[in-house]
């Protein structure tokens, strides 16, 4: 009679651990998913600020007798070791285009506010925003 009870508690314990398993593997799976696209994500905003500061700071540190090709090449510089100090990896083309991106936002806060300074475009051109 005790063997009988055991094997029944036996094909329980199994019939729950398959039931149990079907259904928490992929909703592990699925959280784990969840979780590898917001470290991404993260990831992104982090490196979207990063490039965006260092636009900046390129922008209102260096001499003025350095302008497009050399100041983007200065900002990849910078923007590349803070990436790799951070553990982020974006390619260089996104990093140009990330680039692209703040220089370009830059100079359209510059024109809605009404600054009259040159700022310079990342192929070198300048422009007047007043």
């Amino acid at each position: 009679m005790d063997r009988l009870i055991f094997n029944i508690l036996m094909a329980i314990v199994v019939a729950l651990t398959g039931i149990i398993a079907r259904e928490l593997i992929p909703y592990i799976e699925k959280k784990v998913e969840e979780a590898e696209e917001k470290i991404r994500r993260t990831q992104w905003a982090w490196a979207v600020d990063i490039v965006e500061a260092v636009v900046r700071a390129v922008e209102q540190t260096v001499a003025e007798d350095i302008h497009g090709k050399d100041k983007k090449d200065r900002a990849i510089l910078y923007i590349t070791r803070l990436l790799r100090e951070n553990g982020i990896s974006l390619s260089s083309e996104e990093i140009s285009t990330l680039i692209e991106a703040a220089v370009h936002t830059m100079n359209e806060n510059c024109i809605l506010a009404g600054v009259g300074e040159l700022v310079d475009l990342p192929d070198g051109e300048p422009i007047e925003t007043e």
